[in-house]
């Protein structure tokens, strides 16, 4: 084995003294990674250290620390690689000319070695107390006013950190600079044209595959803080983030908020806003005969009442809706809150109004904190399953999901690549209602509630189905329709459907869909909103006007559960329910429809653009900024 390991090596040295930039690219490559992988390591100590200062002995065990590290993986490539990057640029600017880097490694490694010890130690020191990760926002605040941060802790604290991190600093300070010892910025070989040009496509190579780990994959995704979320448990979750992660990405995602959206001062605010979430726990109509049924919440996506016939729509692209809406109960009057997938389930889940530029769900150090159907239904005693056929870390989904009570998530890679190739967003409809079924048909603890988002009604429409020919769009909303009564004729014969709730709705409508809608059209944002299943009493139609906002508070009071926490949803079956109205934002807008009309703001212009009738149109602007206003403020302080 000696003597094999000997001719080897003087193979490459003969090799080496025909082509001497091979020495040169060993060495530059040996460098990178090495790097690369010592940022990592940094990152999987650290992480085994916060677990270990944190977990609770008597429920986590060390499988839980692997799956930490493992999940945790994909914060620490992105990490790595935007650390390493500056190094591998350079090393390629090396390929082409002599560069003297050494003074510059000594300030950069110390640099870097600072950063990290800083995040470690901060996310360390800071998490008993915020019970989130490190995040530019919250870092932000404490800096702001350094005295008031500074009186929060002894100074025999102050210095016993400072201690720490000098030590960590000048420890990963070492480590670096014994890397950057072998780096090639000193190397005195005669490259030639063609060395130079293989040196820079490895190179070119090696920043590609860096910059897959710094997006996360190749998945529709890009990294977020919720991607490595993996468990029920917040815990376990939080341990797997990495701190300087989480902080960068809340920096770059980060937004003034304090300033936004000051319409009016608090006593005029309350004045307005006074009354407009009024309502109760009670009911004024029982809609269901049991109060623990098992729960299918489907999110349908994109359906707008436009689609549907029973609700004034399009006539034959949803016949297996309008049939089962007559065999349940049809809210008529329901508002989506908001355009994008992202705001319309928290709307949905959480009774969380959206917001017209931010995303909540993206903000993972306060989506978190949101009450949600599946935390209330999780203290009464569900487990809660969350089913998708695309890419579940696509705006921080799963993190939301995670935190916010639901303990297990199916998606695109829960299925065969076959199958997630069936659309451009994951799993065709007709592939994820059968998964649908089947989890029904296999869960085997009582009560439980499985919350379904679908798919296909998403652009680009494609899919398997062609009954409506002269409308692609159309055809794809009817097919997710088709897969839907499927669904519901397996189950009415499955011997689940007497006990079972299924609450169906949308998550928002889809743009300019039919006949050119828009902002302006009162009808443009009514959506789909009905309860069907054995557990509902008998069939009706509930005409009042409502948000999607509001479907947690009603169904959480029809199950006679608290609606604690839920500020701005509303039991719509309340007696103390009324003043009904619809809220909804858009990209720099918000509209307003109440029994006086409907009313339009350009929050760009801070001015009405649409009000139908003028009679009432200034009370309703202020109604509607009075919402954004008491909504921001309250998420702010989340």
């Amino acid at each position: 084995m000696r003597e094999t390991g000997m001719s080897t090596k003087r193979q490459f040295t003969r090799i080496t003294e025909r082509m001497p930039f091979l020495a040169d690219l060993k060495q530059g490559v040996a460098f990178i990674v090495c790097y690369y992988f010592c940022l990592v390591l940094l990152a999987i100590v650290y992480k085994a250290v916060f677990f270990a200062l944190n977990f609770d002995k008597e429920t986590l065990e060390i499988g839980d620390l692997v799956n930490v590290l493992l999940y945790g993986l994909r914060h620490d490539f992105a990490v790595a690689g935007y650390f390493t990057a500056v190094p591998l640029l350079l090393t390629l600017l090396v390929t082409v000319k002599r560069i003297p880097l050494r003074i510059f490694y000594r300030c950069y490694n110390g640099l870097i070695a600072f950063a990290v010890s800083i995040g470690f130690i901060a996310d360390i020191t800071l998490y008993p107390y915020w019970e989130h990760k490190l995040d530019a926002a919250s870092i932000l605040i404490y800096l702001d006013s350094p005295s008031n941060a500074a009186a929060s802790v002894s100074t025999m604290h102050i210095i016993i950190l400072a201690i720490i991190l000098a030590g960590l600093t000048y420890i990963i300070y070492k480590l670096l600079s014994s890397i950057c010892r072998k780096e090639p910025s000193r190397a005195e070989a005669k490259r030639g044209y063609t060395g130079k040009v293989i040196q820079s496509m490895v190179y070119i190579l090696l920043a590609g595959v860096m910059f897959l780990g710094i997006r996360g994959g190749v998945s529709e995704s890009t990294n977020n803080v919720g991607s490595v979320y993996h468990t029920s448990s917040t815990f376990l979750n939080h341990s797997a983030v990495n701190p300087i992660f989480s902080f960068m990405y809340t920096a770059t995602n980060m937004e003034d908020f304090s300033e936004e959206y000051a319409f009016f001062d608090d006593d005029e605010l309350h004045e307005v806003a006074a009354g407009l979430f009024k309502h109760s726990e009670e009911v004024t109509d029982t809609l269901l005969n049991c109060t623990r049924p098992n729960i299918i919440t489907i999110i349908f996506e994109g359906t707008g009442a436009a689609l549907i016939e029973e609700l004034g729509g399009m006539q034959d692209v949803t016949p297996n809706i309008n049939r089962l809406s007559k065999e349940g109960v049809l809210f008529t009057n329901c508002y989506a809150n908001s355009y994008r997938t992202d705001r319309g389930l928290i709307c949905t889940l959480s009774g969380y109004p959206s917001f017209p530029k931010t995303s909540v769900m993206k903000t993972a150090n306060k989506s978190q904190k949101l009450p949600s159907l599946a935390t209330s239904l999780k203290e009464a005693g569900y487990c809660n399953t969350f089913l998708y056929g695309g890419d579940i870390n696509f705006t921080n989904m799963q993190g939301y999901l995670f935190s916010t009570g639901y303990d297990r998530t199916i998606s695109d890679k829960d299925f065969t690549i076959e199958e997630t190739a069936t659309h451009r967003w994951g799993a065709n409809d007709d592939i994820t209602f059968n998964r649908l079924y089947d989890i029904v048909m296999t869960e085997k603890r009582e009560p439980w509630h499985i919350t379904y988002l679908t798919l296909s009604s998403h652009e680009p429409w494609e899919v398997p189905y062609d009954r409506i020919k002269n409308d692609k769009k159309a055809n794809a909303f009817a097919f997710t329709d088709e897969e839907f009564g499927k669904f519901i004729k397996r189950l009415k014969t499955s011997g689940k459907w007497d006990n079972t709730l299924i609450i169906c709705i949308a998550d928002h409508t889809v743009m300019g869909y039919p006949d050119g809608s828009g902002q302006t059209d009162k009808e443009r944002n009514r959506i789909l909103f009905m309860l069907l299943g054995g557990a509902v009493k008998s069939p009706g139609r509930i005409d009042k006007l409502c948000n999607q906002t509001d479907m947690v508070a009603t169904i959480l009071a029809q199950l006679q559960l608290p609606l604690t926490g839920f500020k701005f949803s509303r039991n719509i079956l309340s007696p103390e329910y009324t003043v009904p109205f619809a809220y909804h934002s858009f990209n720099n807008g918000i509209s307003f429809i109440d029994s006086t009309g409907f009313s339009v703001i350009d929050l760009n212009s801070h001015r009405e653009f649409f009000s139908e009738p003028e009679t009432g149109s200034e009370e309703r602007c202020r109604k509607a900024k009075a919402i954004l206003q008491s909504t921001y403020h309250d998420f702010i302080n989340l």
